[in-house]
């Protein structure tokens, strides 16, 4: 089976917005938990924690924030060369 991918530059970036906004709106995660349904400890890994979470973990937390996912993904990634594509290479 495959390793995981985990992006833990740009996660942490997510983290970090989330936490921030979170402090702004005076959110705490106990608030969170009660909005999401999610356990204490779940809303602590999504929002403090170091591993990887999930697309529907994140967008229960943004509508627990009050918030559009758009806010939290605010940033530029790095974009990597690539190979040309496939149908490119095989001409």
């Amino acid at each position: 089976m495959a390793e995981q991918y985990i992006d833990k530059e740009n996660l942490e970036i997510i983290r970090e917005r989330l936490w921030a906004i979170s402090n702004k709106k005076r959110i705490t995660l106990e608030d969170i938990q009660d909005r999401t349904g999610f356990s204490y400890s779940q809303v602590h890994r999504i929002v403090r924690g170091s591993n990887n979470m999930s697309v529907s973990g994140l967008i229960a937390v943004c509508k627990a924030l009050e918030i559009q996912p758009g806010e939290v993904f605010d940033f530029e990634i790095k974009i990597p060369k690539h190979l040309p594509l496939r149908r490119d290479r095989k001409a």
